[in-house]
């Protein structure tokens, strides 16, 4: 096992007979950081993807869209279930908007310019938005209020 087989992340130099316990033992554990490791790799990957051409359209749309429809004084809790409301269902919107492709990204771009716009919250990078719908998400029995949404962009 001194070298590196289909589906191993890591090596071990050599498994001689009288370490073979502790051998398995450090291999295996080397094996489980590096998963980890190229996990967390991953994960900050797609955090950090550019977007394609049609999700920087799809959200200037709706940027120009909210835009106009939300009041000039907000609070951060609305906007936060707005996006939240959009991402559960693109009923609140028009006809026009069932079309796009919405994806967490666009909503992220999206609600960070209307926060800076709105000086609801100091420029903040599209992440902090990501993470603001992850964690809601990860909230047990929470929903968004889509009533409350619908009256802050005005469509009923």
């Amino acid at each position: 096992m001194s070298h590196k087989k289909k589906g191993q992340l890591t090596t071990s130099s050599e498994w001689a007979k009288h370490l073979r316990k502790i051998g398995k033992r450090f291999f295996w554990k080397g094996e489980r950081l590096a998963e980890r490791k190229m996990i967390d790799e991953s994960i900050s990957e797609l955090k950090t993807k550019p977007l394609s051409e049609s999700e920087i359209e799809n959200a200037e749309k709706l940027y120009e869209y909210l835009i106009i429809r939300l009041p000039s004084s907000l609070e951060i809790k609305e906007l936060e279930n707005l996006c939240f409301s959009l991402f559960c269902t693109l009923d609140i919107l028009p006809e026009n908007f069932m079309t796009m492709k919405i994806t967490k990204s666009v909503l992220a771009v999206t609600f960070m310019k209307i926060a800076v716009t709105k000086n609801v919250a100091n420029q903040e990078d599209k992440i902090d938005w990501i993470e603001r719908i992850d964690n809601f998400l990860e909230r047990d029995n929470n929903f968004p209020e889509i009533e409350n949404a619908r009256r802050l962009i005005g469509t009923n």
